[in-house]
């Protein structure tokens, strides 16, 4: 008997739409393209509970007569494409005919659509991807699909859907792409009655982008246009210094379709190789058009990502644009002329501080003696295997790092373990020798030399100065002098609301005064004030990429965000500056690392110095 069989065509649409229908987002998503390649100039979109009960979209594009009706509700069927050579240049946003189909087969189904020229419409109803009921129906031109229940018959699947916001939070970011990738059309995006976007038809790139994104953040962009015979790219990204934890808000388009880009973003990173953090991603909103024949965008079953024929080109390309707009910004010099033509298009301009070695930097009147961070009390030296690593060890470790294997700095999140009272006698008893590069401070310690780095070691002091406020019941709250008030997007206000509480609870005072707009009254107890806007973009950013965000915001999270306020490496210290700041380190419940798990100092034994110098074999 033959084990291969031919699938149910029942089974094989649940499969197909396994690939399509990932979550409520992706109907919207399917459905709002739907519309825009009908010629839609409004397209509305009602949700409620997330997806889960009811997705509607409707468009007033050209629609359908009866008999389209019923085709496209067959797999396979489009009016996109009509040979195989069509595939190879793809200009609009479906072309397969597969997802109303697959939607169907996983809902409760009503389509309503009409052309202009008809007097009546044509409706008809599917459940499970069955069609219950055709009829003529009283409609306006253009097609209303209602998606009810969805994944009412794949209980496994809708068992995995997250929590109602989770849901309206990826569909509102679906939204705002496809809005922002098609100004000619306007949006209205409603979750249960309750108006998220409203954008009219007809707005320009940047008076779109402001509507959605909000004034503050910008005003901090700046626009990249740049264009050859076979490409072209336009758009804004971020000022140097305007950066994110997380890429959410590096937004990309090819031909107008958004999609995950490696190469884009990867050309993004190359452009701001000297000006941005590691770890840190400017937000940029790009468009890149390409001949349709030089990019497959058939490679993915969401289509969510592309293929450029020439990858490496298109790469040099936008990484060539954003540095031409980012020279402009950062230098005063003139624009390359035809800088995208050129054949040596992979160059880099590099910009690399020259390394200094200053053993009196910091140190009023350039004095020849050492600081001494000694407090001046008789302080009894320990022995060197309380704190330092002995000449077995590694030659260069943590300075005064206890012996226990599970104190190391990557324990427990980087926090390591409490600190002995020998361990702070002996950070106390270090003199500070000189400071490298404005970057290392020198000291001498009880078993040889000591490099602490500034910016890890501020970040513990502010870290654990923030996070006893935010946790104290008692003056943890400093107000502002004066107000700050803020604009966000649509997306980062719905996490100030939804947390409004909780950041209340931790010092913040924040006063929603509707729409995306809040004025910060008062922040918790050691909050930087400076940068203010880009510390609460920092939250926004850490509670909603979070597992745990969708259901609180952790008190961590908020420490490690304000932290980032620290002084940088390169920040020029006073001899009062440095002898302040290992004061505060030494009195932190955890000295040796920063709150993300690196070493605030090292240790280099005299032993391995004197290896290194021949003193001794």
């Amino acid at each position: 008997m033959s084990r291969i069989r031919i699938l149910a065509e029942e089974v094989s649409n649940r499969i197909a739409a396994g690939e399509v229908v990932e979550r409520p987002a992706s109907v919207v998503k399917e459905l709002v393209e739907n519309s825009l390649d009908a010629g839609a100039s409004h397209v509305s979109i009602q949700i409620r509970r997330g997806g889960r009960s009811l997705i509607r979209v409707s468009d007033d594009g050209f629609g359908m007569d009866s008999e389209d009706v019923l085709l496209c509700l067959e797999a396979h069927a489009t009016s996109k494409i009509s040979s195989a050579a069509d595939i190879e240049k793809i200009d609009s946003f479906g072309f397969r005919g597969e997802a109303l189909p697959s939607i169907a087969s996983v809902c409760h189904l009503e389509l309503r659509s009409r052309v202009a020229e008809n007097p009546a419409g044509t409706e008809v109803l599917v459940s499970g991807g069955v069609i219950r009921n055709v009829a003529e129906t009283g409609c306006a031109p253009g097609t209303s699909v209602t998606v009810k229940n969805l994944f009412y018959n794949l209980p496994a699947r809708r068992k995995f859907l997250r929590s109602v916001r989770t849901e309206e939070f990826h569909i509102q970011e679906i939204v705002l792409l496809l809005a922002l990738a098609n100004p000619r059309a306007g949006f209205q995006l409603t979750f249960d009655d309750r108006p998220i976007i409203a954008v009219q038809a007809g707005n320009d790139l940047a008076t779109r982008a402001t509507m959605i994104f909000g004034k503050d953040s910008m005003r901090s962009m700046i626009p990249v246009s740049a264009e050859n015979d076979e490409l072209k790219v336009g758009g804004f990204v971020a000022r140097p210094g305007l950066t994110r934890t997380s890429r959410r808000e590096q937004r990309v388009f090819v031909n107008g379709r958004p999609i995950d880009a490696r190469t884009i973003y990867n050309a993004v990173r190359d452009a701001y190789h000297t000006m941005v953090m590691k770890g840190r991603y400017p937000p940029v909103l790009l468009f890149v058009d390409v001949l349709p024949e030089l990019v497959d965008v058939n490679v993915h079953p969401a289509k969510r990502e592309v293929r450029f024929r020439h990858d490496r080109q298109v790469g040099e390309f936008v990484g060539i644009a954003i540095r031409q707009a980012l020279r402009q910004i950062v230098t005063d010099s003139p624009p390359i002329p035809e800088p995208l033509r050129q054949p040596q298009m992979s160059e880099r301009e590099t910009t690399m501080p020259a390394t200094l070695l200053n053993v009196n930097a910091g140190i009023p009147g350039r004095r020849r003696e050492p600081m001494s961070f000694a407090t001046g009390a008789s302080v009894d030296e320990p022995s060197p295997s309380a704190f330092s690593a002995t000449d077995a060890d590694s030659e260069v470790a943590p300075a005064f790092a206890p012996r226990s294997p599970a104190a190391g700095p990557n324990s427990d999140r980087g926090r390591g373990t409490s600190i002995s009272a020998a361990g702070r006698d002996a950070i106390r008893a270090m003199r500070v020798i000189g400071c490298l590069s404005d970057l290392y401070l020198l000291a001498e310690g009880p078993d040889g030399l000591v490099l602490i780095d500034q910016h890890a070691a501020h970040e513990r002091v502010l870290f654990e100065k923030i996070l006893h406020a935010a946790r104290s019941r008692d003056g943890n709250r400093q107000g502002l002098l004066i107000p700050v008030t803020m604009e966000f997007s649509n997306a980062d206000a719905a996490v100030l609301r939804k947390h409004h509480d909780r950041l209340n609870r931790l010092g913040f005072e924040i006063d929603d005064f509707g729409g995306s707009t809040f004025v910060i009254n008062a922040v918790p107890a050691h909050f930087p004030q400076t940068n203010l806007t880009g510390m609460l973009h920092d939250i926004i950013d850490t509670i909603t990429d979070s597992p745990l965000g969708a259901r609180r915001v952790d008190d961590d999270a908020i420490a490690l965000a304000a932290c980032k306020a620290a002084v940088k490496a390169h920040d020029h210290l006073s001899a009062s500056e440095i002898t302040q700041l290992l004061q505060q380190l030494v009195d932190t419940e955890l000295p040796y690392t920063c709150p993300h798990g690196r070493p605030t100092m090292i240790n280099i034994a005299f032993g391995e110095l004197e290896r290194r110098f021949g003193r001794r074999a």
